[in-house]
């Protein structure tokens, strides 16, 4: 399998053929491999012209809603006006807080379009930290649905513009706002180099740090995808291309988008790789397993990218049987990692495919991606470095670069990272060295090609000088088949200096004691790694923006009980 997806990795790739590439140097001395084939465009104004090639198909659907790709497209081009007659220039940050929702779409577009830098702050926040977003990047205009607004009012230095309101609103209304403005996209030069995006990191502790990112970094990520994934699709084990049939058909896909927008995994994996694809996209504005699968049924889904825990609460629905979700072909997971006894029972149940992506928002989402029988046959791995413009490195502390199998610092090199976190050159200049290696804070090693992840370099359980991989122990639950949900943490002890604890989220209906887990881990793993407390938790485990376990939250509740 290897040597054929190495031929096909040089097919896709050779001179005159889309993702052809050549070595570039930046501004920096930093040297990169880019596409370089004419075909592919320098920004996302450009990048938005690909939708056209599927006009008139339905293309987004929101509850009882259907737009096709033009009309999100003129509506997109209406609002890239409305902001510059409102003032809005080049480099300017507009931001985003809102649900998921059609207008999310067309703003993003209509902000990235005109050169300005689109900001999707996170709707879970409260009043307090949407407004440090909007002071720390400088937003020019906030376009936000009503719940978000409420409180911002002190937030005078910032054109409001409300979505969707339910009731009398001092804000325009985002549709008087873009009415009357033209299709035609404003004229505005932008540049490859030119920033795009500033996301904001999921906070879990401190002040968010903005991730700022550029035309050239965003688009590197979402051709590397359609690279990979026209490779996957002809290979013999057939993990499912994005838009082809095995006989170079064009395939009737879609992707329930069930993940925020505020978050790459939302914005890059679903909303934009799906403009080039021609993918349809079926938006929840929440998540609910039970919907989730209604809309399978209803919109015939192929495709379903979020988080690992969403997947798992499709398989494991006491009424999946219910409904006919036939249409399933790959069920994507990023964001966390997926336990491998969820692999491979998803393997058996489902007809669809599992598969796995690894990155950051500091790379654009861009990493690793695993699927088809190489999932299967390393399904605790998060894939194979992107081609053909990935490279990745494990080191230690001094930047070495270690062997395979040894565990360090997992470094990314692509011209997918980010421009550097927003007004905080130290920060930046910490996770970047001068040859353009931006350190994950993850610990990995590599297996071969195989990448794995260990843990967070940060959020290790460190007992008696015993260092215990978070994501080990929790396989290892994962393994029981009464477990939905698991998280492990490290609780404070004054003679270990750490105990491994456990936060556990049973299936519906049943009872398990913290004995009988201690019980079911003796033997898979060492004595020291079995969690000395384990508390269960009624409701699913909290969770930050990014899908990932809320462990400061988890570490206050065991503190305080």
């Amino acid at each position: 399998m290897t040597d054929q997806y190495q031929e096909l990795l040089n097919a896709h790739t050779a001179p005159g053929q889309l993702f052809e590439w050549e070595e570039v140097t930046d501004a920096n001395g930093v040297t990169y491999r880019e596409f370089c084939n004419p075909g592919i465009p320098k920004t996302l104004r450009g990048y938005y012209d690909f939708g056209l090639l599927h006009p008139e198909e339905d293309w987004l659907v929101y509850e009882d809603e259907r737009y096709t790709y033009k009309e999100v497209f003129n509506k997109a081009a209406q609002t890239a006006n409305a902001l510059q007659a409102a003032g809005v220039q080049k480099g300017d940050r507009v931001a985003i807080c809102m649900m998921n929702n059609p207008e999310y779409i067309m703003s993003f577009m209509a902000i990235t379009g005109m050169g300005a830098v689109v900001v999707p702050l996170n709707s879970w926040w409260v009043p307090s930290e949407v407004s440090y977003g909007l002071d720390h990047c400088d937003a020019k205009v906030l376009i936000a649905d009503e719940k978000r607004l409420i409180g911002l009012e002190k937030n005078s230095n910032v054109t409001k513009v409300i979505v969707r309101p339910e009731m009398d609103s001092d804000y325009q209304d985002f549709n008087t706002f873009i009415n009357n403005h033209s299709f035609e996209w404003p004229e505005v030069e932008i540049l490859n180099n030119d920033n795009a995006t500033l996301f904001y990191t999921s906070g879990s502790t401190g002040f968010p740090k903005g991730v700022l990112s550029s035309h050239r970094n965003v688009l590197a990520t979402l051709f590397s995808w359609t690279c990979y994934s026209s490779i996957r699709g002809q290979m013999s084990d057939s993990a499912g291309g994005l838009g082809e049939n095995p006989d170079g058909t064009k395939k009737a896909i879609s992707v329930l988008h069930c993940v925020p927008l505020f978050h790459v995994t939302g914005s890059h994996s679903s909303f934009l790789i799906s403009i080039l694809v021609g993918r349809k996209m079926v938006m929840m504005k929440k998540w609910d397993a039970t919907e989730a699968l209604k809309l399978i049924e209803q919109e015939k889904i192929t495709n379903v990218t979020g988080v690992p825990t969403q997947s798992w609460e499709i398989l494991s629905h006491p009424e999946r049987e219910k409904y006919d979700i036939s249409s399933l072909e790959d069920l994507g997971g990023g964001g966390a990692a997926r336990p491998a006894e969820h692999v491979k029972q998803m393997d058996e149940q489902f007809e669809a495919r599992p598969s796995i992506g690894y990155g950051l928002s500091e790379t654009n989402a861009l990493g690793t991606l695993n699927g088809g029988d190489e999932y299967l046959q390393y399904p605790s791995s998060c894939g194979r470095a992107v081609p053909p413009l990935t490279d990745i490195n494990i080191i230690d502390e001094n930047w070495n670069t270690l062997k395979e199998g040894e565990v360090g610092e997992v470094v990314i090199k692509s011209p997918g990272n980010m421009v550097g976190y927003w007004k905080n050159p130290e920060a930046t200049a910490e996770v970047f060295n001068d040859d353009g290696w931006f350190k994950s804070g993850d610990l990995g090693y590599f297996d071969g090609p195989f990448l794995h992840i260990v843990d967070r370099v940060k959020d290790l359980v460190i007992r008696g000088g015993e260092n215990i991989s978070c994501i080990e122990v929790e396989a290892a639950i994962y393994e029981h088949s009464d477990v939905l949900e698991a998280c492990i943490i490290g609780i404070p002890d004054e003679r270990l200096g750490e105990l491994v604890a456990s936060a556990v989220h049973l299936k519906p209906g049943v009872e398990l004691s913290q004995d009988d887990i201690q019980e079911f881990l003796a033997g898979k793993i060492a004595a020291f790694k079995i969690p000395y407390e384990v508390r269960f938790f009624k409701d699913p485990l909290p969770k930050i923006a990014s899908g990932k376990f809320d462990k400061p939250s988890l570490r206050k509740i065991f503190a305080n009980d």
